[in-house]
């Protein structure tokens, strides 16, 4: 994952040999909980840097997890988002990042495709506060017509709370809050559920053949 490097906090690893032992057990019943709540974002570790920015190439469709990328849709049909499998962990970054990645090779022969942005990357690790998780990127979203604005943050919020634990999404920019478009294309500036997005997710429901217009 492609993060900005933070020199400062590697500096502060130093000396940490010293601590008593009792620290490391609390350290290590922390890092258990699954996802973090915290009050403050967090640099990502640098073991995740370089991976965005490049073109999308996307990850193979298998495994529990999912992400929404765009539907293919003929010349007479609205966009919609389609679930896609992604083998990763259940962990926002590990999602996002996929997600981010966009559609792999296969499934772009297929005509599916994605309205974010080649250089969007998470900037923090996403922290959650009770069950609205913090999503903080780099503002990449300038050249984004109106309507894939919607799709881009429509994508974001359904993957997210795909999620266990995450019903609500907060989308910040280089760390400060935006308003967002939502489904009607109201400006908003609260966290972001999938209900704001009615009819945007493409249905699992088969086509029902329609009924005769004279029966018996």
């Amino acid at each position: 994952m492609r993060t900005r490097r933070d020199d400062g906090a590697r500096k502060s690893r130093r000396g940490v040999s010293g601590l008593p032992l009792v620290t490391a057990a609390v350290a290590l019943a922390v890092a258990s909980c699954g996802i973090p709540t915290e009050n403050s974002p967090r640099e990502l570790p640098d073991a995740q840097a370089d991976v965005f920015g490049r073109v999308q190439t996307g990850d193979e469709a298998a495994g529990s997890n999912q992400i929404y990328l765009l539907a293919p849709v003929d010349a007479d049909e609205a966009e919609r988002l389609r679930s896609v499998s992604r083998d990763v962990e259940a962990e926002p970054a590990e999602v996002l990042t996929s997600l981010f990645a966009g559609p792999n090779t296969e499934e772009r022969d297929t005509g599916i495709d994605t309205a974010l942005p080649v250089e969007l990357e998470l900037l923090t690790t996403p922290r959650s506060l009770g069950q609205v998780l913090t999503v903080n990127v780099n503002d990449a979203f300038g050249e984004l017509t109106p309507d894939a604005l919607r799709f881009a943050v429509a994508q974001i919020v359904t993957t997210a709370t795909d999620i266990d634990g995450v019903s609500a999404v907060t989308i910040q920019v280089d760390g400060e809050d935006r308003v967002w478009p939502i489904g009607n294309q109201e400006l908003v500036d609260r966290p972001l559920t999938p209900y704001d997005y009615p009819g945007f997710v493409e249905s699992t429901q088969p086509a029902f053949p329609s009924l005769p217009s004279d029966i018996g």
